[in-house]
């Protein structure tokens, strides 16, 4: 076998360099614990890291109890943050959670000038740390949002007061000399529809996994599902796994719910380099050495035995079996649904509106497997709203700001942001809006598939 230090894939963790500071991320943790009582923090901060350690030491038992309190999800990101900007806190950062929050306190950071100049940031982001705990990632998209606005030359930004029980309000006002709009933000998260087929390909996956368990013989499905999953039945795989278990060879498959592959595990690249570092369980950086790629639009499951690392049993040193379930979905009617989801949550968006001035909508989509900004989604998303009547709601364009916080696989990088941003004009508007070609985590005006790294 090659050098894996010299191979792209079997890249080594490098031992030296490790005690770099991300100051901006520290700076934007620093802000949002300001906005909440030292002693409240300091209570809430405390019982995050003290269930955090207690489930470490159920995992390492290969109990897979909940890392975190859901009921206080922002103090888990501020926790994560913390751990992922300081190198004394490091061995904590929890990995395959860690990825996707660190990008985004990164960026409240960065953005902390313009909150200062910004009418009602800071009372936007307190309500999220004491009020709205368990739901960060609305107020974070919301703060984004205006940020972006103030760095792009816009003289007055300012958070619409909210009025609760009487009205609902949109979220922001932008002026300047000629020019005054009406800004409302959602952060789509996964459709009902979209959260059924996520969990429908998991019910499929579990199937295999169990019979490589009982059969003792570890295996890879990769599947590429034609039909919707919820529609495909928890047993479609069953026959496919039975069939290359029975054998010894691969077994390929193609019939009107899709096409695939289950084959045997080579397990020579992901032992040779727990030869030398430690590999958190069912992580992107796994799933490479397992099949000498990841792709970060599917998505996959993957169980085993594996033996925790000391002092991190998230981490495995070895790995004794392994069975990884990788799919894609490729279905017209699946991305038809999660479609119609999205013109549902422009309309509602639309009510928030004033009707007095010009409005946009912000729509953030966090893209994670499965819920990629393709070429198909896009199309029928722009196909929606040439159809939709914006009544007197006022509304001009909605922007869709995609962003993949990327399960990075590289030796150098440890958290990516891939962003791509769509527009749509509404009720016959012209150009581009208000904030044209604008990117929320980097200053440069952005083009589709833009990257911060």
């Amino acid at each position: 076998m090659s050098d894996p230090v010299q191979n792209d894939l079997m890249w080594l963790a490098p031992r030296r360099g490790q005690n770099w500071v991300d100051r901006d991320l520290l700076a934007g943790a620093d802000w949002l614990e300001s906005l909440v009582p030292a002693a409240d923090w300091a209570a809430r901060a405390a019982a995050t890291d003290a269930m955090f350690q207690a489930a470490k030491a159920e995992w390492a038992e290969g109990r897979r109890v909940p890392l975190f309190d859901s009921a206080d999800t922002v103090a888990w990101y501020l926790h994560q943050a913390r751990r992922y900007g300081d190198p004394g806190l490091r061995p904590d950062f929890f990995m395959p959670e860690g990825y996707r929050i660190a990008p985004l306190l990164r960026r409240i950071g960065q953005l902390i000038p313009e909150f200062e100049r910004i009418d009602g940031a800071e009372e936007r982001a307190a309500r999220m740390m004491t009020e709205n705990l368990s739901q960060p990632d609305d107020g974070i998209y919301e703060l984004l949002v205006a940020g972006a606005y103030a760095r792009r030359g816009w003289d007055n930004v300012g958070f619409v007061p909210e009025a609760p029980g009487l009205a609902k309000t949109h979220d922001l006002n932008v002026d300047r000399p000629r020019s005054r709009w009406a800004i409302e933000c959602k952060r789509a998260g996964r459709s009902d529809y979209g959260r059924d087929e996520r969990l429908a390909g998991q019910r499929i996956a579990e199937r295999a996994h169990v019979m490589s368990r009982a059969a003792g013989r570890p295996l890879v499905v990769l599947a590429r599902y034609r039909e919707e999953l919820h529609l495909l039945g928890d047993d479609y795989l069953v026959a496919k796994v039975d069939a290359f278990l029975a054998g010894d060879q691969p077994f390929e498959w193609n019939d009107a719910g899709g096409d695939g592959v289950v084959l045997d595990v080579m397990w020579e690249p992901l032992h040779a380099v727990l030869q030398h570092d430690d590999i958190y369980f069912g992580s992107s950086r796994m799933v490479e050495l397992l099949l000498g790629t990841y792709s970060p639009a599917a998505d996959f499951t993957m169980e085993g035995d594996w033996e925790p690392g000391e002092g991190r049993p998230l981490h495995a040193t070895w790995v004794d079996h392994v069975s990884l379930v990788h799919w894609l979905s490729t279905s017209d009617e699946a991305a038809r649904r999660k479609s119609m989801h999205f013109r549902g949550l422009v309309s509602r968006a639309a009510a928030q509106l004033p009707g007095d001035r010009p409005g946009v909508i912000h729509v953030g989509y966090e893209e994670v497997g499965g819920n990629t900004a393709d070429g198909r989604r896009l199309q029928l998303n722009t196909r929606e709203m040439r159809s939709f009547d914006p009544g007197a709601t006022g509304l001009r364009m909605v922007y869709s700001n995609y962003f993949m916080n990327e399960l990075v696989t590289s030796r150098m990088e440890s958290a990516a942001v891939s962003e791509t941003l769509a527009w749509n004009p509404i009720g016959g508007a012209r150009g581009k809006g208000p904030l044209p070609s604008h990117m929320l985590f980097m200053d440069e005006d952005g083009t589709p598939g833009s990257h911060l790294r």
